[in-house]
């Protein structure tokens, strides 16, 4: 049973990856070049205020330094460009260039057809069978987050 369970999210993993890259196929070759993560910083840039680094992270629940990381990519892309608020020279605040904003644009928008086909697929169940699958997987989720939390304080 539970081997049938994991090898259903593998499969579901795998599915959302293939779609993920079709879903940016489809929306012009732009996306193709970012990361599911890199486009989820662009996100946040877009609509946080005043978006440096330790806000992405909290809001993408990631570290600063993974953040760091991704920023030095999305700098390098073009993507961003970093500023100082004149009322904190020691902080860095980022906002996206033209072509972050397209990058948010198209994601926003395969976002949305995304969620309006998943809305039709949930649709047909129950919020009794709805909440015990949520329930599950946020289980299982934190589970996963113990997992990755305890190897990176045994590579330390």
């Amino acid at each position: 049973m539970h081997n049938s369970i994991l090898n259903t999210l593998l499969n579901i993993f795998e599915n959302t990856e293939q779609l993920d890259v079709l879903y940016k196929r489809a929306f012009g070759d732009i996306l193709i070049d970012y990361t599911f993560t890199e486009m989820h910083c662009i996100d946040c840039i877009g609509k946080l205020e005043n978006p440096n680094v330790t806000k992405i992270a909290q809001n993408l629940n990631l570290t600063k330094a993974a953040i760091s990381k991704i920023i030095k990519k999305l700098l390098a892309k073009n993507a961003i460009q970093g500023y100082k608020n004149p009322d904190n020279n020691k902080e860095i605040y980022y906002k996206l260039t033209s072509t972050g904003q397209e990058v948010f644009n198209k994601h926003l928008s395969m976002h949305e057809i995304w969620c309006n086909k998943d809305k039709n697929f949930f649709s047909q169940f129950d919020k009794k069978d709805i909440e015990t699958t949520l329930n599950i997987l946020t289980k299982y989720n934190e589970c996963l987050q113990t997992r990755l939390e305890n190897i990176m304080e045994d590579l330390k």
